[in-house]
C-alpha cells in the first residue's frame, strides 16, 4: 500500500558529544520539499557541502554508519536515520556542525522526541516503495541478512549471538509501525563487548561514551556501565537485539524508499547492513529496465527536435496513469560542455528543464492521443535545480500529466541522478497543430 511522503512541520535542534570522537556537535532538523530525501548539510564547512543519505554515499565507518561525498563526511548517522524510517519522515534537511552526530543517549529516543515535538506533516507526493518479490540474501563471516516477500509493511527480525560472552541468544521480531517503534525499538541503547571497548581505547575512540549512552558486556557475561563499571539495568530483557533492529532500520534508510517485506538478520553489523541496503537500492534501478520503450528513432517520429537539441535518448516506460520515464546519458562530448564551465563541466540548468519538457512532450503527443500536434512549453512554476549534472551521469527524467485539455496540459516533471532529485518543475503546455506556427 502506497502512502504520501512526510516531512516535519517545524525545525528542531539537538546538541551533544559524538560517541566516538567526543567532539561537541549541533544538529538542526529542518523541513524539506517532497522528494528531497534526507540530506546532511555541513554548516561548519565552507560552502555548506551536502551529503545525501543514500547508499551511493557510503563511507568507511568504524562501528558506525558514515556517509561521504568527495572529502566531506558525516558519521554516526544511523540513529537519526532509524528514527526517520521508524516514524516515516522521508524529507529532511539535517544541518550539522561537526563531523559526527551527537550520541544523544546512545539510542534513537532523543531524535524521536525531537521529530514528534516538531510535528510530522504529510505532503502531496507519493512515497516510493520497493516490494520484495523474491528472496534476497547476503552473508559474510558467519553473519547473514535475508529479505523475503511479505503481504504488507516491513517486518524486521534479528538473531543476536555473542561468541565472546556467555549471554544467551536473543531473538526479536518487530513489525515497523511508528507507535511501536517509538516505544519498543527507539529506546534500546548502544552496547559493545569488552574487547570492542578495549579496541576503542587503543584507537583513541569512544571519547563521548558515558554511563548513560553505552552498555558494556564483559567476558564474564555481566553488563555494566561504560565508565564506572557499575551493574547496568536493562530497559528490556532483549535490549541488545532491539538495538540491532534499531541500527538495521537506520541502515535500510539508505535505500531512499520504503521497503515492503520481511528481513531476517543474523549477527549482522553496519557493514553487512549497509551492503544489503545498497543491494536493495540497486534493485530499484533493475526494476526500471524497460519492458515498453521508445528508442531514439521512435522518439524522433514523435518530437520535432534534432541534434544538438534533442535531449532524450530513450523512453523507458509509459504508464496507463499518464506517467512517463525517459533517460538522457550525459556524455563528455555534449556540445554545451565546450563553453559551459569547460574546466568544471556541468549541464546547464535550462537544458535540464528542456530535457524534462521533451519527455513530457513525448507523453502528451504519444500517449494522450494528440498525434499530429506539437506541445509548446508556455509556462514554468516551482523550478528547482538541486545538484550538478556532470559527464558520466545518467539523467532519469520523469513526468506526470496532472491535467490535460484539448489545447492545454499541466505536467509535473523531475530529473534524477542515482536516485537523487537534481531538477524539478511544474510545466504548462499549449497543444497546437504545426500549421498554426
Amino acid at each position: 500500500m502506497t502512502r504520501r511522503q512526510n516531512t516535519i512541520r517545524e525545525t528542531a535542534e539537538l546538541c551533544g558529544r559524538g560517541l566516538f570522537s567526543g567532539d561537541e556537535a549541533r544538529v538542526r532538523l529542518c523541513p524539506a520539499d517532497p522528494s528531497t530525501g534526507i540530506v546532511f548539510v555541513r554548516r561548519d564547512l565552507p560552502d555548506n557541502p551536502v551529503v545525501p543519505a543514500l547508499a551511493e554515499a557510503l563511507g568507511d565507518g568504524f562501528r558506525c554508519t558514515a556517509l561521504q561525498r568527495n572529502d566531506v563526511e558525516v558519521r554516526s548517522v544511523e540513529h537519526l536515520l532509524s528514527a526517520c524510517m521508524g516514524l516515516r519522515v522521508d524529507n529532511l534537511v539535517v544541518e550539522v556542525e561537526g563531523e559526527e552526530l551527537p550520541a544523544s543517549g546512545g539510542s534513537a529516543s532523543a531524535y524521536v522526541e525531537a521529530i514528534l515535538e516538531a510535528g510530522i506533516e504529510e505532503q502531496s507526493t507519493e512515497r516510493q516503495t520497493l516490494t520484495l518479490e523474491e528472496p534476497v540474501a547476503l552473508s559474510e563471516q558467519g553473519a547473514s541478512i535475508v529479505g523475503m516477500p511479505a503481504e504488507e509493511g516491513l517486518t524486521l527480525s534479528y538473531v543476536l549471538e555473542l561468541d565472546e560472552a556467555p549471554v544467551p541468544p536473543q531473538v526479536v521480531t518487530f513489525r515497523i509501525e511508528p507507535d511501536s517503534y517509538a516505544s519498543e525499538v527507539a529506546p534500546a541503547r548502544t552496547f559493545a563487548v569488552e574487547s570492542a571497548y578495549e579496541e576503542f581505547a587503543r584507537r583513541g575512540a569512544g571519547g563521548g561514551v558515558t554511563d548513560e549512552n553505552a552498555l558494556i558486556i564483559f567476558r564474564d557475561g555481566s553488563v555494566r556501565t561504560a565508565r564506572n563499571g557499575m551493574k547496568a539495568e536493562l530497559l528490556f530483557p532483549d535490549e541488545f537485539a532491539r538495538h540491532k533492529v534499531l541500527d538495521l532500520l537506520g541502515d535500510l534508510a539508505l535505500t531512499g524508499v520504503d521497503v515492503q517485506g520481511k528481513i531476517v538478520a543474523v549477527r549482522s553489523g553496519h557493514k553487512l547492513n549497509t551492503a544489503f541496503a545498497a543491494r536493495l537500492r540497486s534493485m530499484l534501478a533493475e526494476k526500471r529496465a524497460p519492458e515498453e520503450y521508445l528508442d531514439i528513432r521512435e522518439i524522433q517520429r514523435v518530437l520535432p527536435h534534432r541534434f544538438p537539441f534533442l535531449m532524450v535518448d530513450r523512453i523507458l516506460s509509459i504508464e496507463e496513469d499518464n506517467k512517463i520515464v525517459g533517460l538522457k546519458n550525459i556524455s563528455m562530448n555534449e556540445p554545451f560542455f565546450q563553453g559551459h564551465y569547460p574546466d568544471y563541466p556541468v549541464m546547464p540548468g535550462v537544458l535540464q528543464i528542456e530535457a524534462m519538457a521533451q519527455v513530457a512532450g513525448v507523453l502528451l503527443l504519444q500517449k494522450l492521443e494528440h498525434t499530429g500536434k506539437l506541445a509548446l512549453l508556455v509556462a514554468l512554476d516551482g523550478v528547482r535545480l538541486r545538484r550538478a549534472v556532470m559527464p558520466g551521469d545518467q539523467l532519469i527524467l520523469e513526468a506526470e500529466a496532472a491535467r490535460v485539455r484539448s489545447r492545454f496540459a499541466q505536467v509535473k516533471a523531475r530529473g534524477l541522478v542515482n536516485g537523487e532529485v537534481c531538477c524539478e518543475a511544474e510545466m504548462r503546455f499549449m497543444l497546437v497543430a504545426p500549421e498554426v506556427l
